[in-house]
């Protein structure tokens, strides 16, 4: 049985062919990690540190998350990185990792808005009752404040702020929501935050059950539309420039 993500998707919604080569066929491509998907491993990573540093008497202040985070940054770095901006270098982008990190912990220094539930928490669940449709997925950070909401929390190191039509379509926090409240059914008050951490900003929505439940039925008929997909054909577009399956595309 196929498991799902909000990842493999969306990637199907953006473009059949290139889930076919990802997610079935399993093509291996020379895949070169990025400098913007590299600094945001190392920001997931210290912003993961402080908070598990929580749940102990010692907890990190600025200056450890920064060494940790230079520490990281040295160790997992590779020449192999890309860097597409031109004029642009790896001590820039550190700045940048830095900057996040620096502005997070002003922000939201002594952390203490909510009970955090889990960090980085995997979550596999059923869409039905029957289990045909199951997902799977990987939350950010999971918060319970003391009214009793639950707050799914969301870290982006995006540099594009995004616009409110971008936010209204992105149904990743809402997925998690289900998925949360099918593992634990008595989670009913739930609040969906991103993190931009690039702008030092914070947005956050609810979703009513209603929505839930239009968005669970919507993902479950496109999972039904793939899975009778025999052509899974090429979507064209701006973003094939970017795409690491462009020189076997089936154009």
């Amino acid at each position: 049985m196929t498991i799902y993500s909000y990842s493999s998707l969306s990637c199907y919604e953006q473009c059949p062919q290139k889930f076919k080569l990802q997610y079935v066929d399993k093509v291996k491509t020379e895949l070169k990690e990025n400098i913007e998907l590299f600094l945001g491993k190392r920001v997931h990573e210290t912003l993961r540190k402080l908070y598990c540093s929580l749940q102990y008497p010692k907890k990190n202040n600025l200056e450890d998350l920064l060494v940790f985070l230079h520490n990281q940054w040295t160790k997992n770095w590779k020449d192999s990185i890309v860097i597409v901006k031109e004029g642009y270098c790896p001590e820039i982008y550190l700045r940048m990792a830095e900057q996040c990190i620096v502005d997070y912990y002003n922000r939201y220094k002594p952390f203490d808005r909510g009970r955090n539930i889990a960090i980085e928490k995997y979550i596999l669940f059923n869409l039905d009752e029957n289990g045909n449709y199951r997902l799977c997925g990987c939350i950010d950070r999971v918060a319970k404040t003391e009214d009793g909401c639950y707050q799914i929390h969301d870290y982006k190191t995006c540099s594009r702020f995004p616009s409110p039509e971008y936010l209204q379509k992105n149904w990743q926090l809402a997925l998690y929501a289900i998925g949360l409240r099918a593992r634990y059914p008595y989670v009913r008050n739930i609040k969906l935050i991103w993190h931009f951490l690039k702008f030092d900003k914070e947005i956050d929505s609810t979703w009513t059950d209603r929505e839930l439940e239009e968005l669970r039925h919507n993902i479950i008929q496109l999972i039904d539309k793939i899975e009778s997909d025999e052509k899974f054909s090429a979507n064209f577009s701006r973003l094939c420039n970017w795409c690491r399956f462009r020189f076997i595309c089936r154009r």
